[in-house]
């Protein structure tokens, strides 16, 4: 390397480090592990740093996001009212979840809403036929918003069915990030778009814009006239069918939601799609109606974050519902990666005498990621907590406090989830729901395995070093 070349690296790399420090004031332990790379891989410290640790050229486009969601955000109900109906329905022992509530609606805007069905999907092929369905009976307008659409028999598939709703007359929305779609052709969409169908591609990675790699778009969301809502961890591909042989049988978990809170999900849609499209679609009766049907009694909010929130909404939450508990704690997640608050407040919480489970995949998808997952899962093993490996790829993102009430979503534990990504998640306030949850729960411990000291402390000199370095990367994961 020309020597000139290095020194203005380096210089590069002395102003980063300044950056670091004084201007975006990271967590310590991230800023360590930035200045470290910086200072020992001065050439791949300084592209890896430029390419996914900086925030400097991406903080203007995320404020501007935040303020036209706060905007956006002022036209749905009123938050406090709703607070009030839901104090008063909520039996005196349910202070803990009002707490939870109260948090969500003050921090996150996130309205509460009364009166929902809530159905789950723990079978990709359940999952898709019953949106196909749906998609088949729309008679407005469609909004879709996925992470990944593959170019596969179900990607087409999907374009077909939302193709032919196109053609009726239907108003046909749709949001795909661009990293998680990075494989997958404009001309997939081609006759959605020819049929007036509308496709955009979030924080698209050019020559211009190749910052944007490291914040993704996480979220799944469909609503549907309004009335019908999708939430959860399954993106468009056939391995959410299980039809991946190295990774089968996948397990994921969504949401099938009528009701009010699909109001919830429309807005979130409606604020990511005139980021990426700059069309203020109306939030009028069309498509935020104040007539929604009513079909269940089940409590909900729904909790976005992402890296243009100035708090990590998703996170507070369940650390706010680690802590309330006080009998059991059922965790699901493909990674587990957690910041030290939330590897606390789960530690307190096992200390406290709660039953802690967690579920992981027994078989990983990303070997680095799963490295440092296992170092974690083995320091809340030693702490007291029951570790669990699911015998597939578990993709399903859900923790249930005291058989009383749970979350579900897009969020994973880790800190991508909780700190770059784009992400949404329901907060489920019933009991019904959550113990019917938990009854899935213990379904998957018939097909897991328990993982216990012994084996955990045994395994070998190699693994134990590949997970401890691999671990000291986590904060910038």
């Amino acid at each position: 390397m020309p020597s000139f070349l290095l020194t203005a690296i380096l210089i590069a790399n002395m102003v980063f480090a300044g950056i670091i420090v004084f201007v975006e004031r990271k967590r310590p332990l991230a800023a360590l592990v930035w200045l470290m790379l910086l200072l020992f891989l001065p050439v791949v410290g300084f592209l890896l740093y430029l390419f996914f640790g900086q925030k400097l050229l991406t903080r203007r486009k995320f404020r501007l996001k935040q303020e036209d969601d706060l905007r956006l955000n002022q036209l749905i109900a009123d938050q406090h009212r709703q607070l009030a109906w839901f104090q008063a329905r909520s039996p005196e022992g349910d202070a803990d979840y009002l707490g939870l509530a109260r948090m969500n609606l003050i921090q996150a805007s996130a309205p509460i809403t009364l009166g929902n069905e809530v159905m789950f999907f723990i079978e990709g092929l359940d999952k898709f036929i019953q949106l196909c369905a749906d998609i088949r009976q729309a008679q407005r307008f469609i909004h879709v918003e996925y992470f990944i659409w593959r170019d596969d028999f179900l990607g087409r598939h999907l374009v077909e069915e939302l193709t032919a709703k196109a053609r009726e007359g239907v108003e046909i929305r749709v949001i795909i990030d661009d990293w998680g779609c990075k494989l997958t052709p404009d001309s997939l969409f081609q006759p959605l778009k020819a049929a007036g169908g509308k496709v955009f591609r979030f924080l698209p990675i050019t020559l211009k814009f190749v910052f944007n790699a490291n914040y993704r778009n996480h979220r799944k969301i469909v609503v549907i006239d309004g009335s019908i809502g999708y939430i959860g961890g399954m993106n468009v591909g056939m391995e959410y069918l299980g039809q991946r042989p190295q990774h089968s049988p996948w397990r994921d978990t969504h949401l099938r939601i009528v009701g009010p809170a699909v109001a919830s999900l429309e807005a979130r849609f409606l604020m990511d799609y005139f980021y990426v499209s700059g069309e203020e679609v109306g939030l009028g009766e069309r498509y935020l109606p104040s007539n929604v049907l009513r079909p269940g009694q089940v409590p909900i909010q729904i909790v976005a974050s992402g890296p243009d929130s100035t708090e990590q909404h998703v996170k507070q939450g369940y650390i706010k519902m680690i802590n309330s508990a006080t009998e059991s704690i059922l965790i699901q997640t493909p990674y587990l990666v957690p910041d030290d608050s939330l590897l606390e407040a789960i530690k307190i919480a096992i200390f406290s005498g709660v039953d802690v489970k967690i579920m992981l995949p027994g078989i990983p998808d990303k070997k680095i990621v799963y490295n440092v997952t296992m170092s974690y899962a083995g320091e809340l093993l030693e702490a007291g907590a029951r570790i669990f490996l699911y015998n597939g790829f578990l993709h399903s993102k859900a923790i249930v406090v005291d058989s009383r009430y749970l979350s579900i979503g897009t969020a994973n534990m880790d800190m991508r989830s909780f700190v770059l990504n784009f992400e949404v998640n329901a907060f489920i306030y019933d009991p019904k729901k959550a113990c019917e949850y938990e009854v899935i729960f213990e379904q998957d411990l018939a097909n897991s395995r328990e993982l216990l000291r012994g084996e955990y402390y045994s395994r070998g000199l190699w693994r134990k070093f590949t997970e401890s370095v691999c671990r000291l990367f986590a904060p910038v994961m």
